[in-house]
Parts: C-alpha cells; structure tokens; sequence
C-alpha cells in the first residue's frame, strides 16, 4: 500500500501564504524601496524557515525508511541474483543446454555478475566472473588503473603518492581528493580575507540584534509580574526570546516584538529608510544562513543525485520517487524469482535463451533495412 504524503508541494505553498510576518503595511503614502526590501525579506526569512523545517522532517523520515524499507529489500535482491548465478554457472554446463546457447547464457551471467560485483565485491562472485570472463577482473581493473595513471600525467598531483589498490574506482576516487587539496594555501587565504572583510559587519549584525532584544527583554521580563500567570506566560517568552537571540534570529526577534506590543508594527513605519537600513544587513544574512542550512542538509541528496539542481528537488517530489523506487525493487524481485524457477528447469532456460536470439537477429535484420532505405 502506498505510503500517504507526509511531504505535500502544496504544503510549502500554504506555509508561505498564511505566514504573518511583521511587515510594513502600505499607508496613505507609497512605501520606500528600504521598506520594500524590508517586507521582502522578511517574507523570504519565513519562506526559508518553512522549507528548513519541511527538509528536517523529510529528512529524518527518508533516513529511517531507507534502514527499514529500502536497505532489506536491496540486500534481498542481491542475495537472490547470486543465487540466479550461481543457476546459471551450474546450468552452463548441462548438456542439454545446447552449444549455441552457451555464448548467449555466459553473456547473461557475465552481465548480472559485474552488476553484482560494481556494488560489492567478494572472493566468491570474482571467482564466478573469472571462470566465464575471457580476462580476469584483477586484470581488467590493473589495465584501467595503468590507463587512468597515464591520462592523470599531464595534472599538478604527486602521482606517486598514490598508495591505493591498483584499480580505476580507488584511484579516481583519490584524484579527486588530491585536486581539492592541490591549493590549500589559497583557499585559506580567500577565507581569511573574508573573515576580516566580515568583521565589521557581524558588529552590525550583533548590535542591531541587541538593540531590538534588550528593548524587548525589558517589556517581557519575567520578575517584573505579580500575577503567577503572566508570570508564567512571560517566563516562557522570554526563552523563547534568549534562543532567538542566541542564534541571531532578528525575525524571530521582531515577531515576538509585535506579539507583546500593540504598537510595534506601526513603529517599524515610523522609521525612515535611515533607522531601517541597519536591519536589512542582518536580514539578508539571515536569510543566506537558512539557504546555507537548507544545502547542507540536502547535500547528501545532490550526490545521490548527479546532475540534477538542489533548487529543483523538493521533499514531495522526493518521497514519490522513492515509493518509485521500492516499487520497481518489489517487480525486480518478482521477475528475479520468477527467473529462479524457470531457469532450474534447463529446457525453459534453453527456449528463453533461443527467444532472445530470434529476437536480437530480428533486430539486427530491421536495422540493416532501415540502413539500405
């Protein structure tokens, strides 16, 4: 049964419609483009954190059905193609198999066999794969290993301190490290100049953040009340309001201001583009923080991924192409089993493998057809 849709499209989209964010409302005269830009990216901040929270979620239920879910029945699957090669083998030498369908047979199994082995390799199936291969894997691998080394000649990497296994994977694998390495020096130059360059802005940030807090944390001190229940409600305000200010969250900060003061929205108009401009800065880093929080969380997803942007994938879109996934693995599974009983049965397996040939000579035939018209 197909799971339901923890993660809607849609949902993001109602997040972002129905987020009361404490904006500058349009008054007898237009706003100013400090005010435009103020509104837009507080919307943009809200926006930001409704995705966050959806990929943390997605997140964390992905992660668990790949263990509970994906992960069994992958492992399932390779126990049942090795046992249809280990079929195979036994069957390729039974007599009544037929001399021309040996080829065709040991083409299958080589085939399901390097499949096997390029996800895990064991001593067992590289024995297999040897006994049917015209050249050993170890040999296969050492020639595009010694033909990889050769076109890595011409790059600025020691190639010599390579101390892997003689195979392409490993050592492609190391290049790539060794290209990221190659300048150290200057990357830690680009991110010191930035630091410094950074300096004086993070005071900006830190003082215009402090500014709204202590305004803030003076109307919602707690030790002020008599009353035990605004007491209590306060106590819980200012929490909320000392983690916000521990992260460097000016709108969750704002948002809190206009929850406790009537007049806070009408304040925020007040101010001209001279007192608001020190609250676009910490704004727009904000912003840039949760859309760097957002890439790291999702950046597992880009390398199982390749070639496909972080911007276009959303958490519905992924959860239906993981229930995709688990059932294409269920029909692989079932056409692998079905195999398992036919192929026992050496007449079956021979009139499969007759099949296929008719039906690769008769596309070879179409294709020289197609040529001559």
């Amino acid at each position: 049964m197909e799971q339901a849709s923890l993660f809607s499209d849609q949902s993001l989209a109602a997040t972002e419609q129905g987020a009361a964010v404490p904006g500058i409302l349009r008054r007898s005269r237009p706003l100013t483009a400090a005010q435009r830009r103020f509104n837009t990216l507080l919307k943009r901040i809200e926006t930001l954190r409704a995705e966050l929270e959806q990929w943390q979620g997605f997140m964390d239920v992905h992660v668990r059905r790949i263990a509970t879910e994906l992960a069994p029945r992958a492992a399932k699957l390779r126990e049942q193609q090795s046992a249809l090669a280990h079929l195979l083998d036994r069957q390729y030498t039974h007599p009544a198999l037929g001399r021309g369908n040996r080829e065709p047979l040991r083409a299958l199994l080589l085939g399901l066999l390097t499949e096997l082995l390029e996800e895990e390799e064991t001593a067992e199936l590289i024995a297999l794969y040897d006994r049917h291969a015209p050249v050993a894997r170890a040999e296969q691998q050492r020639v595009g290993f010694e033909l990889l080394r050769a076109l890595a000649e011409e790059l600025p990497i020691d190639l010599e301190a390579y101390e892997g296994e003689p195979t392409a994977e490993a050592f492609a694998a190391w290049l790539g490290d060794a290209e990221e390495d190659a300048a150290p020096r200057r990357r830690r130059r680009s991110k010191a100049v930035a630091e410094d360059s950074g300096a004086g802005v993070g005071e900006l940030d830190s003082h215009t953040l402090r500014t709204v807090f202590r305004r803030l944390a003076s109307k919602l001190h707690p030790d002020r009340e008599s009353d035990a229940g605004e007491h209590q409600r306060k106590t819980a305000l200012m929490q909320e309001l000392n983690a916000a200010y521990a992260s460097g969250d000016l709108l969750r900060v704002l948002e809190l201001q206009q929850s406790v003061d009537a007049r806070a929205a009408e304040a925020l108009a007040e101010l001209d583009d001279a007192q608001l401009k020190p609250y676009l800065g910490p704004l727009q880093r904000q912003a840039k923080r949760l859309r760097e929080q957002i890439d790291e969380l999702i950046t597992p997803l880009v390398t199982a991924f390749p070639g496909r942007s972080p911007r276009s994938m959303t958490p519905g879109g992924l959860q239906r192409e993981f229930e995709q996934s688990l059932a294409e693995l269920a029909h692989v599974q079932n056409s692998v089993a079905q195999d398992l009983e036919r192929f026992a049965d050496i007449q079956q397996l021979r009139a499969a493998l007759e099949e296929a040939r008719r039906e690769q000579l008769d596309g070879q035939r179409s294709g020289r057809r197609g040529r001559r018209r």
